[in-house]
């Protein structure tokens, strides 16, 4: 399996929507302040299980962990769609 690079990513995204690397990494860090600072505990339990450490989640984490989600969902759609 080839291995996920965030920071080409990052810039791919960047390049695809007139950003520089570093204004989509801000852009990330904002989302994961607000989430990171929300006050339902459900919310912030899923933030914090980003994290091996349980902490706020660095952006790599952030997109690796949510990465991973998607990529699962996807196979259980994929499994749901080939039973019927």
């Amino acid at each position: 399996m080839k291995a996920f690079n965030t920071k080409k990513l990052i810039k791919a995204i960047a390049n695809e929507h007139g950003k520089t690397p570093r204004e989509i990494r801000a852009g990330i860090e904002e989302v994961i302040d607000v989430c990171w600072n929300n006050p339902d505990p459900q919310v912030h339990e899923f933030w914090q299980s980003m994290s091996p450490r349980g902490t706020r989640p660095t952006v790599e984490e952030c997109i690796l962990y949510l990465s991973a989600m998607a990529a699962t969902e996807k196979l259980m759609v994929e499994e749901r769609l080939h039973r019927k």
